[in-house]
Order: C-alpha cells, then structure tokens, then sequence
C-alpha cells in the first residue's frame, strides 16, 4: 500500500479510498476497479468495511456491491 500512496503522492489509505469514490462520482467506474484492485487483498476489505460502516461515501448499492464482488 504504501507505495501506491507514493505513486499518486497521497498520505493515507483514507485519501486512496477517497480517490476511488471520486472515480465512480466521475463515471470513471472500470478506474475505480483497477484502483481497488491494486490495494492488497487486508486494504480492500478495510475499504468495504469503511462503505458499510459510518463514512458517508456517497456511493449507492450498486456500487458498494460493485467493489464486493470484486473481493
């Protein structure tokens, strides 16, 4: 993970799950994927937790079911 924040010279795993968010807002759905899919597999069950969980995403079902059958 950490050198994916270094490629795209971010300081969290928080502001990478906020990048893939914006990619789907932006239609960008198959860039979300690959973004998600570059995470190692711990970091991406963290992101869907945090989906689930309280953070206020924005993104709807369809797209948080999206990124599960991704897993």
């Amino acid at each position: 993970m950490k050198k994916l924040l270094k490629d795209y010279a971010l300081n969290s795993d928080m502001e990478y799950f906020e990048m893939i968010v914006t990619s789907v807002i932006n239609g960008q759905r198959t860039q979300a994927k690959e973004l998600f899919n570059a995470m190692p597999r711990k970091v991406r069950k963290a992101f869907i937790v945090s989906i689930y969980g309280n953070w206020n995403s924005g993104l709807d079902d369809r797209d948080k079911a999206m990124f599960m059958q991704e897993l």
